[in-house]
């Protein structure tokens, strides 16, 4: 994804934008065929974890093991990589110079979750299904995630090296202001909105304040970024790198 002078593809990365969010409103239809069940967020099933956290901490184990957080755009869900399996891959992953985010937004990208599958799922629980249900809620979280914290973390790349300016702000307040872009926020709501159609959702209004709430859950993750990178040095080697050409 990135070009030759270590800046970001910001086309490719629109398109990997796009087909994340397809993915996330395809299972979200997949998911709505079913009742909430909500309990399974809370219930215990094995080793004194709920459905969903034990699932979660299975299906991150395999991804760790294949190197997958390894990776600084690759954060996992609620655990940590310690708490993770050890990756089996013996080949050496290079750094951007960036340390991984270190920001835990799980509870507000449950409670964003949860919320839509009240809105999109029929009410109430059916035990007979709660396997199938946490499977794909954890397959939906999970993608959800990764659009949030890895994607959050390319964008604000990206956002960096076309406005150095952001790299002197310390204020969250501020750096928010620069980042919000309404026309390009407005044009994702309407793709989404029109995958919800092609899907065949009809609450849009729920698809509608959903994606906001990703958005702003983004921006969060991008401010962090943008912090970290002030601090850890990078900021003010990437200036040095840009005024250098």
């Amino acid at each position: 994804m990135k070009k030759l002078n270590g800046t970001i593809d910001i086309i490719e990365l629109r398109q990997k934008l796009d087909l994340m969010n397809e993915k996330i409103i395809s299972g979200l239809k997949t998911r709505s065929k079913y009742s909430c069940n909500l309990k399974t967020f809370d219930e215990t099933f094995a080793e004194k974890k709920s459905w969903i956290l034990y699932r979660l901490k299975k299906e991150q184990d395999i991804d760790a093991e294949f190197g997958r957080f390894l990776y600084s755009d690759q954060v996992p869900f609620i655990y940590s990589k310690k708490q993770l399996a050890k990756p089996k891959i013996k080949h050496k992953v290079i750094s951007k110079g960036v340390e991984p985010l270190k920001i835990d937004l799980s509870k507000d990208i449950l409670e964003v979750y949860k919320k839509v599958l009240s809105e999109l799922c029929c009410k109430g629980d059916n035990e007979q299904t709660y396997g199938e249900t946490t499977k794909l809620d954890v397959e939906n979280i999970l993608e959800i995630n990764e659009r949030i914290l890895g994607l959050g973390e390319q964008v604000a790349y990206f956002k960096m090296h076309q406005d150095l300016t952001l790299l002197d702000l310390s204020s969250k307040e501020k750096i928010k202001a620069k980042l919000l872009d309404p026309k390009r926020e407005t044009e994702v709501i309407e793709k989404t909105l029109s995958l919800a159609q092609k899907y065949g959702i009809p609450n849009t209004t729920a698809v509608r304040e959903f994606t906001k709430s990703i958005i702003d859950l983004t921006t969060s993750a991008e401010i962090e970024f943008i912090l970290k990178a002030q601090k850890n040095g990078f900021g003010k080697a990437l200036k040095s790198k840009t005024n250098g050409f």
